[in-house]
């Protein structure tokens, strides 16, 4: 009875074993399921991403120096709107004063000098007029021409004093002018330091005034040498922000630095890094950003139209690159040249068609020739 019961144990257990290989063997022969895409022709573009901060593209920083004197009024308020032209402050110079009063007594002086000299020649070319009549013109001429000679050379040191002390009177003017600060640009007042009034009194790394557009917003950072030969001005440009998660906002290169910032300057051997700087026109009108925030630059350097697949396809690197194609439920190792390569997706310059079929993320157990299915 035990013998029956083994052996019928031992029959159940082969029969076990027997549909486990049949079902192994057919799973393996029908391959690994594998996720597929097929190769397209579209737009790629390769980007360079650059850590930025937000900042206002037009700004107006008035700053006291010591001849510009003392504050007389300041005209504008923090959050006031001005336009292009409008007063922003009124200095008085007390020195500059003096010097003016001073110039306008030595134009006069020096009107008075040209006139007078001028009516010591008419009053010589009459008594020639008068002598040439009793001893003939040559003669008359012969005896004044010392005198007259004397005299045209009075007439141009005169004339050379007025003209430098006219020119005195325009730098003077300009001067003046200089007393009452206009805006440069139409904007907001966004600071007014109230307490200053000379340079001396206040520091030199802060405004007295500092206007700008809010409406206008730039962003900079700094470029790599090697990002530099690839980067111009217009290119396009798409900006992130991590307080703001999911937003982005489109902008254009408006200038790239054409020296490194002073702090990248390094010795040979020093392992310091040139950076160039770079500014980032926004394009976009709504931005709830404000000036200081931290963002992401990814620069459009190229954008072109090729065979596209999805970067995850792609295996090796350089001469070594390759990727995996289906064909009639087979996968085939096809070796390919990269061009392009964007966040997510590489162009194919050599090695594949439009319409063939790729394997996306090839495990390491898939080989040349194996049998696949596609999910």
């Amino acid at each position: 009875m035990k013998k029956k019961v083994w052996i019928a144990l031992g029959v159940a257990l082969l029969i076990l074993v027997m549909v486990g290989i049949s079902v192994y063997r057919q799973a393996f022969a029908e391959g690994p399921v594998v996720q597929t895409e097929k190769v397209n022709e579209e737009e790629i573009s390769s980007t360079i991403m650059v850590p930025g901060i937000l900042s206002l593209q037009d700004e107006q920083k008035v700053y006291l120096s010591p001849e510009m004197g003392e504050i007389k009024e300041i005209l504008v308020q923090e959050g006031q709107q001005v336009k292009k032209g409008d007063v922003l402050l009124k200095m008085e110079n007390a020195q500059l004063d003096l010097e003016v009063e001073q110039n306008k007594l030595a134009v006069e002086s020096g009107y008075l000098k040209v006139n007078q000299v001028n009516k010591q020649i008419e009053a010589l070319d009459k008594k020639q007029k008068e002598l040439a009549k009793q001893v003939g013109e040559k003669e008359a001429k012969e005896q004044m021409s010392s005198e007259l000679e004397q005299l045209n050379m009075e007439k141009k040191m005169a004339d050379l004093d007025l003209r430098q002390t006219l020119l005195q009177k325009d730098s003077l003017v300009k001067r003046q002018g200089e007393l009452q600060v206009t805006s440069k640009i139409d904007g907001t007042v966004l600071s007014v330091d109230h307490q200053v009034k000379t340079a001396q009194e206040g520091s030199s790394q802060e405004p007295v005034i500092y206007c700008g557009n809010l409406d206008v917003m730039a962003a900079t950072g700094t470029l790599s040498e090697y990002d530099t030969l690839k980067v111009v001005a217009g290119q396009r440009v798409m900006l992130t922000s991590d307080a703001v998660p999911g937003e982005k906002w489109e902008g254009e290169v408006l200038k790239i630095g054409a020296i490194p910032k002073e702090t990248s300057f390094g010795t040979q051997g020093d392992g310091q890094m040139v950076q160039y700087p770079v500014t980032v026109k926004v394009n976009s009108e709504k931005m709830p950003l404000k000036p200081g925030f931290q963002l992401i630059m990814e620069i459009e350097t190229e954008n072109k139209k090729g065979l596209v697949i999805p970067i995850q396809a792609l295996s090796g690197a350089g001469e070594q690159s390759f990727v995996y194609i289906v064909k009639d439920n087979k996968a085939y190792r096809q070796k390919v040249q990269a061009g392009v390569t964007s966040r997510d997706k590489v162009e194919i310059i050599k090695g594949l068609k439009t319409d063939d079929i790729v394997i996306v993320e090839p495990g390491e157990e898939l080989t040349d020739g194996m049998e696949v299915r596609k999910k």
